[in-house]
């Protein structure tokens, strides 16, 4: 959209017969804060995306952890008569032991529990993956909306400049009879209305930065600056196509993937605890100066002698665990598939509102500006059509920017559950 086109209306209002315009003091414009900026700042800085990357580098350890031998005993024994400090300790009944015993889990268990940790691992990778694209989308949420709210001050400003002077225009011609008091009045009005209406989008802008800010983990009083220019992004990917890469690409899919993996594994793993566990040890012992050093080694076998109620729990426990992940898959493509419909319908019918606002909407109503305009300059219609259509003009355009927003922000919001850029930087 050309959005100047119906500032050329202004032209005709503020002829040069009716208004004296002061010259324009030039102010140099403030620093735009740019979107790929922020979202830099919030992969850095975000509280619940670090708290998400040291979630996944722990498990990244566990697999190293639990496929390694249980740590062997050290023993020390010593055999006497008597009580301890007893000069029978020294004789040749007694002796002095060290030994070492090394537990050691049937073939298989630990080669299981370092694999089941690996997928675990891989889940919380790609939860990780989630936590950032969903971070960045609710960041990308509110930037639009802040951007929607910056324009909108800046058309309210614009209007309430333009007001006082009809106000004034109006005032002018009822002091010298030209004009009635209800203009001047219908003017005051629409002053007030918009002084409203500002106070309203100040406190918008304000809840909006701060939620930026909480974004960012900044201050709440740290400086934010100004947003960029906000711009359509194109958008051509058909229903289809978004829905085939949520259901592959989408990282909270990915995760409940591999989340089943490793809940499938933990099932074998637990038909492995109705196997036996082993332990060997190895002592060697110091006797009385009659006797010759000996030494002793020793195997263990560890029994699931309570299968029936350890071991089967266990077991039972797992399959529940790996349904729980199966429905829980389940759940999750359905409930992405859902929102993919609905904020790609939501951005759809954006871009047709878009289309009618540039093509149809604001031409048509610059141009009824226009021509009442020129009607008023001849005193051929009142002051409050003229305000009507000045209103008109300016509420389609802040319409223009909040459908604008609603537009970035579908895309915004698809983009985590599909894995894949769609807004502009």
């Amino acid at each position: 959209m050309k959005r100047c086109i119906y500032l050329l209306s202004y032209l005709g209002v503020l002829s040069s017969s009716v208004l004296a315009q002061p010259k324009a003091v030039l102010t140099a414009p403030p620093v735009a804060t740019s979107l790929s900026e922020l979202v830099g700042e919030l992969r850095e800085r975000n509280p619940e995306i670090q708290a998400a990357r040291y979630r996944f580098d722990a498990a990244t350890k566990r697999p190293s952890q639990v496929g390694t031998l249980p740590d062997p005993k050290l023993g020390l024994s010593n055999f006497g008569v008597g009580h301890p400090v007893s000069p029978l300790n020294d004789s040749n009944f007694a002796y002095h032991g060290i030994g070492i015993t090394q537990e050691i889990p049937f073939p298989g268990k630990l080669a299981l529990a370092s694999e089941q940790a690996k997928k675990e691992a891989d889940s919380e990778r790609q939860m990780f993956e989630a936590t950032v694209r969903d971070a960045t989308a609710r960041l990308k949420v509110a930037y639009f909306e802040w951007a929607s709210i910056a324009k909108q001050i800046e058309i309210t400003v614009r209007s309430r400049d333009l007001l006082q002077r009809f106000e004034e225009i109006a005032r002018n011609r009822y002091s010298v009879g030209k004009g009635i008091q209800q203009e001047v009045l219908k003017a005051q009005v629409e002053l007030s209305s918009l002084a409203q209406e500002m106070e309203l989008l100040q406190q918008k802008r304000a809840t909006v930065e701060a939620q930026i800010q909480y974004l960012l983990g900044r201050d709440a009083e740290a400086p934010l600056g100004t947003p960029a220019i906000m711009k359509p992004s194109p958008f051509s990917a058909d229903l289809q196509s978004l829905l085939s890469s949520a259901q592959k690409d989408s990282p909270r899919v990915r995760a409940q993937e591999f989340l089943i993996d490793s809940r499938a594994v933990g099932v074998e793993r637990s038909k492995k605890d109705y196997r036996p566990d082993f332990a060997v040890g190895f002592q060697w012992q110091h006797t009385g100066s009659n006797f010759p050093d000996y030494y002793m080694a020793t195997a263990e076998v560890k029994l699931p002698l309570y299968f029936w109620r350890k071991q089967r729990y266990g077991a039972e426990e797992a399959e529940s665990r790996l349904r729980e992940a199966k429905e829980t898959y389940r759940s999750t493509r359905q409930e992405i598939a859902y929102m993919v419909k609905e904020q790609y319908l939501a951005a759809k019918s954006s871009e047709r509102l878009l289309s009618l606002y540039e093509s149809g909407t604001i031409p048509q109503a610059t141009l009824a500006l226009d021509s009442t305009t020129s009607a008023y300059e001849v005193g051929k219609v009142d002051f409050l059509t003229l305000l009507n259509s000045l209103t008109s003009v300016l509420t389609f355009e802040k319409q223009y920017y909040q459908e604008l927003a609603r537009h970035e922000q579908a895309l915004a919001r698809l983009e985590p559950l599909v894995g894949e850029e769609l807004t502009k930087p």
